[in-house]
């Protein structure tokens, strides 16, 4: 399964598994020449990482040849200058030879060892003909959270796209999308399926939120600005709470939320503004939850169904 996955109880530091995944995402062709990769930020917060380390492996891959970067558009996958085959069975002969010592130190007979290989090849057989997911809103962060959710359920990677760069990824084998938005990626894409899907916020968040008073305010924490219409449209609209909404996001910056933490008597942020938050606030700080998005039940049983394992 191609996901960036890192596990912290690694020898391995977080930054040489980020460089390792990304090179073999890019290899497998989860990853097309010219397409974007997410924010440093953006992909710090779905790791839980610091972006810094996200720029020190994008840096890292760039000093390669793998990506390139312009100021104010990101990183972008670069056109691979193949290396000599003699450079190939060189560089590969290293890594064997490395993880053959692994395996022989961690006690694996020749017999585990050869099936192991056997297996992990057949797993890379799989992975190159592995099927582009992509999922379409206008919404980054909450986009974001809907791939993470259908990745899990299909055991497949899917890609958060927006619909402003959907143009760019029309080559997708299958798109997920909001029901409101299925007509448009229906016209863009040609030759993939289209599946849409329709979610909720979580019934604990909702059940907070109307029983509060509407002379009580309400504070929502995003990771970014376009966040807040929606949610914030979805908490009203889904309950009969008509008071005060205070939001703010962290990429307008951290100068302003403690302003919005003291007047709010019901704190809801998002999971990628989670990590930048929680240090502001203590004991004497308001109740606070996490709110996303949720894809219904209904809508992730449909799409399992449609989408081959």
């Amino acid at each position: 399964m191609s996901r960036l996955t890192l596990d912290p109880d690694s020898k391995q530091s977080v930054s040489a598994q980020l460089i390792n995944q990304l090179r073999y995402l890019i290899a497998t062709g989860h990853y097309n020449v010219s397409d974007p990769l997410p924010s440093t930020r953006e992909l710090g917060d779905q790791l839980d990482i610091s972006f810094h380390t996200v720029r020190k492996a994008y840096q890292t891959l760039e000093d390669e040849g793998l990506l390139g970067s312009k100021v104010g558009s990101g990183y972008t996958v670069k056109e691979r200058t193949p290396l000599t085959k003699s450079d190939r069975i060189e560089r590969g002969a290293e890594v064997v030879q490395e993880t053959l010592q692994t395996l022989i130190g961690l006690g694996l007979s020749e017999a585990e060892i050869e099936s192991l290989f056997q297996e992990q090849t057949t797993l890379l057989d799989h992975a190159g003909v592995e099927r582009k997911l992509i999922a379409v809103g206008p919404y980054p962060e909450i986009n974001a959270m809907c791939a993470r959710q259908l990745s899990t359920a299909l055991q497949q990677a899917v890609q958060p796209i927006s619909l402003t760069q959907f143009d760019r990824h029309t080559d997708a084998d299958f798109a997920f999308t909001p029901y409101n938005y299925l007509t448009r990626v229906l016209e863009q894409l040609p030759r993939g399926d289209t599946l849409g899907y329709v979610t909720h916020l979580p019934s604990a968040i909702l059940e907070r939120t109307a029983r509060l008073l509407d002379r009580e305010a309400l504070g929502l924490i995003t990771r970014y600005r376009g966040t807040i219409p929606p949610i914030s449209e979805a908490l009203r609209n889904n309950t009969a709470y008509g008071g005060q909404v205070i939001a703010a996001s962290i990429e307008e910056g951290v100068e302003h939320l403690p302003n919005v933490i003291e007047q709010a008597d019901l704190l809801l942020h998002t999971p990628a503004s989670k990590r930048r938050l929680l240090p502001m606030l203590d004991d004497a700080s308001p109740k606070h939850a996490e709110v996303k998005l949720i894809v219904s039940h209904d809508s992730l049983e449909a799409i399992a169904e449609a989408v081959p394992a």
